[in-house]
């Protein structure tokens, strides 16, 4: 971006020769940017809210040192002029005699851009089209290249919501390791670490060798877990195949192929419940939950933990409908991406996005043995933001 003064406001000493490409003014307290033909109204609350002068942040921790009652109600902006250094900015001074800088990125949130601090959008898929990602654990944790292999690692995950590790220790609780290096383990009913495997006297579904159709996992917590890892220790059984599917693409094809009942499932609250008398969760939410400007925000669909309330039939009948829609959808092998998890792979899926699930398998003929656990969205983009910060320093001596 090239910044200029193009306004009659006194620019601070160093700044170039004037030009179009961003300009600034005051009217009638605001603060008005120009560029490219588009010109955006800056409330001053809001332009002060991101001063990073010496009085107005904490230098270790970089947090607000003013609360909202510190500043008069009829703030104002007195003064602006658009600076170009190595890191352009804006100088603006307030009615209050504040004088503070406004940074090219906050021009730029300004804007409406795309924030370069922000991770890939995702991208919806189907399995005939793409293939599994898949990382060498040995190389993501290498020193020599971690970032750049994390900062890849995670544009793929954002963008397509999962990936496969390879080579991770094939031993039992070596999630406390391989998930450190994503995020902090987020502790469920299941506890940090569950074993997945058959058991006698199973607690979930997921511990028997019975087949399991896309799903999300526990849609009855409150929050629903996040990212989850799947490790495998063992898989010699015949079968077990896992299975991985885009929430995300067979919500958007739902959403033209049946509008209407695609509006049901994404307001209709649903209860899931998880009950086996010693612990009881339930949770009531839309199977569909969207974010304000439309886009998905979480898909709960496990359809042996739901129960629709005793709504309209004439409702029902169209949720059902939806429901079954998707059923097909997510479970179509056109869809769906099948995965033969060998000792030593690490599954790790946005559990509020794509679905996973897994074949049958046979107890009495091998040993199949996973771990899993979760962790929080806010890992993963912590350490993307970090990863690509440091890329950024090193390639521009400012490490």
């Amino acid at each position: 971006m090239h910044l200029d003064v193009v306004d009659s406001s006194t620019a601070v000493s160093g700044a170039g020769p004037a030009r179009v490409d961003l300009y600034s003014r005051v009217d009638g307290g605001r603060l008005v940017l120009g560029r490219d033909r588009r010109t955006v109204a800056l409330h001053p609350l809001w332009v002060r809210e991101r001063s990073t002068s010496i009085d107005a942040i904490d230098r270790n921790n970089g947090q607000r040192l003013t609360e909202p009652l510190d500043h008069a109600a009829e703030l104002a902006v007195v003064n602006a002029a658009v600076v170009e250094s190595c890191s352009p900015y804006v100088d603006v001074t307030f009615s209050d005699r504040h004088r503070m800088q406004l940074t090219e990125r906050d021009i730029a949130d300004a804007f409406g851009d795309d924030d370069a601090d922000a991770p890939p959008r995702p991208t919806p898929w189907s399995g005939v089209d793409i293939d599994a990602p898949v990382i060498d654990y040995a190389t993501l944790t290498n020193l020599a290249s971690t970032d750049a292999v994390m900062a890849t690692t995670l544009d793929s995950f954002f963008r397509l919501g999962f990936f496969l590790l390879r080579g991770t220790p094939a031993v039992p609780d070596a999630l406390y390791e391989i998930a450190s290096h994503f995020g902090r383990i987020s502790a469920t009913n299941f506890g940090d670490l569950f074993d997945v495997r058959s058991d006698p006297v199973p607690i979930d579904l997921a511990y028997t060798p019975v087949a399991l159709t896309a799903h999300t996992d526990q849609p009855y917590r409150r929050p629903v877990p996040g990212i989850q890892f799947l490790h495998t220790i063992a898989n010699d059984a015949p079968g077990g195949s896992s299975t991985v599917v885009d929430g995300l693409a067979a919500v958007q094809a739902l959403s033209v192929a049946d509008r209407e009942a695609f509006e049901v499932l994404s307001t209709l609250p649903i209860e899931f419940r998880y009950d086996i008398g010693t612990d009881v969760k339930i949770a009531r939410a839309p199977l569909i939950e969207l974010h304000p400007d439309g886009s998905l925000r979480q898909l709960r669909y496990s359809p042996r933990l739901d129960f629709a309330p005793a709504a309209d039939p004439a409702v029902l009948d169209i949720y059902y409908r939806g429901r079954r829609w998707l059923a097909a959808q997510l479970n179509s092998p056109s869809r769906q991406i099948s995965i033969r998890m060998e000792a030593g792979d690490a599954l790790v899926v946005d559990n509020h996005r794509v679905l996973h699930g897994r074949t049958s398998f046979d107890p009495t003929r091998g040993h199949r043995h996973l771990q899993g656990c979760y962790i929080d969205h806010d890992g993963p983009e912590t350490k993307w933001r970090l990863a690509r910060r440091r890329q950024h320093a090193r390639q521009t001596g400012h490490q």
